[in-house]
C-alpha cells in the first residue's frame, strides 16, 4: 500500500486535503525493520503506520509487556498523546514504514479544523474499543483467537534477532494459552495448511503475521 493509500485509510481520510498536506510536509517518515522498537512509553510519540504490522503495547512497572492491539496500514500509534495522555510502546512485527507527526502542529491546525479535531476523537474511540476487544479476546476468546494473539505477542520477545521465529514447542504455546497441547497442535496444523504459519520440530515461524492478526479478530 503506497503512502497516500495508508493516509486514506487512516484518521485523516475525511480531513480536508490541504490539511493533511500540511501535516504530511512536517511529517518524518521512519523505516523499521522487523523486530524494532518504534517508541517507547516515555517518549510522546504520535505516529500513522503507512505499511507494515506493529505490535502496541504498555510496559507495567515490573517490566512486562502487555500487548494492547496490533496496527496495521493506516493505524494510529499513540493518538491518545496528542492530548497529552501518556505514550505507548511499539514494536514492528514485520518490516514497517511509519510517519511521526508533529503534534505541536496537528495540535494547532485541529483548534483550526473542526473535521480534524473530530477525526482524532473518532479514532481515539475506535482505538479503546480495539483495547477492550483485546481484552476480550485474552479473556473469552476462542483457542483459535487466544493461540493468534499469543503467536503475535511472542514475536520479538522470545528471539530478538529472528523476530517471526518462535523457538517453542506446541506445549510451551499450550502452556501460554492456557489449552490442551493437543487441542493448540491441532490450531497450528490448520495455522499452517492456510500457509499463515510454518512448523518444524521446536520452531514456529510466522509466516503471514497480518493474515494471524486477521486471525485473532474473527469468530470461528
Amino acid at each position: 500500500m503506497k503512502p497516500v493509500e495508508s493516509l486514506a485509510a487512516s484518521f485523516l481520510a475525511n480531513v480536508e486535503p490541504s490539511v493533511v498536506a500540511a501535516i504530511r510536509q512536517r511529517a518524518i517518515v521512519h523505516h523499521h525493520r522487523s523486530g524494532d522498537i518504534i517508541c517507547e512509553s516515555e517518549a510522546t510519540w504520535t505516529g500513522i503506520i503507512l505499511a507494515g504490522l506493529a505490535r502496541v503495547f504498555l510496559r507495567t512497572p515490573g517490566g512486562r509487556q502487555v500487548t494492547l492491539r496490533h496496527a496495521q496500514s493506516g493505524g494510529s500509534i499513540g493518538i491518545g498523546a496528542l492530548l497529552g495522555e501518556n505514550g505507548v510502546s511499539a514494536q514492528a512485527v514485520t518490516d514497517c514504514t511509519v510517519m511521526r507527526l508533529d503534534q505541536a502542529q496537528v495540535r494547532r491546525l485541529a483548534e483550526q479544523h473542526p473535521l480534524l479535531a473530530l477525526a482524532i476523537a473518532e479514532e481515539l474511540s475506535v482505538r479503546l474499543i480495539d483495547a477492550y476487544r483485546e481484552m476480550v479476546i485474552r479473556e473469552q476468546g476462542s483457542v483459535r483467537q487466544r493461540l493468534a494473539r499469543q503467536l503475535l505477542h511472542f514475536a520479538g520477545e522470545v528471539e530478538t534477532e529472528r523476530p517471526l521465529v518462535l523457538p517453542m514447542s506446541h506445549g510451551d504455546i499450550a502452556d501460554a494459552v492456557g489449552s490442551p497441547r493437543e487441542v493448540v497442535s491441532r490450531h497450528l496444523s490448520r495455522f499452517q495448511s492456510e500457509q499463515i504459519i510454518a512448523l518444524e520440530r521446536g520452531m514456529i515461524t510466522l509466516v503471514d503475521p497480518v493474515r494471524l492478526d486477521l486471525a485473532a479478530k474473527q469468530m470461528d
